[in-house]
């Protein structure tokens, strides 16, 4: 799980796919893609956050320094692609909520 292919690989792609989907979001008017960036970021934050879980638990098994050498990276990287997940769910939680008031005030003026 620790192989930097998989455990940076995975998270780029999911970045990827997230920037294409984000591009067509913005070049059409399908309403649900802001659900599946939603998603997307989501998948990535806890895809990220079950490596950073691994890492600690075979960290506690050996030394921070030795597992560090056999995977062949500072730990400390692992953390990046959950800090962007994290971002991103934030943005998409901020763009959510404005698409809700936006309905709301939108409803409330017809019923006026």
């Amino acid at each position: 799980m620790l192989n930097p292919y998989f455990a940076f690989g995975v998270p780029v792609g999911l970045l990827l796919i997230y920037a294409i989907f984000a591009i067509i979001r913005k070049k059409t008017k399908i309403h649900y893609l802001g659900f599946a960036l939603f998603i997307i970021s989501g998948f990535l934050t806890a895809f990220c956050l079950q490596v950073i879980q691994y890492a600690y638990h075979e960290s506690a098994l050996t030394s921070v320094a030795a597992l560090e050498e056999s995977a062949g990276y500072p730990l400390w990287l692992l953390f990046i692609g959950f800090g962007i997940g994290l971002f991103l769910v934030l943005i998409n939680l901020v763009r959510a909520w404005r698409r809700i008031q936006k309905i709301r005030n939108q409803t409330s003026d017809h019923r006026n």
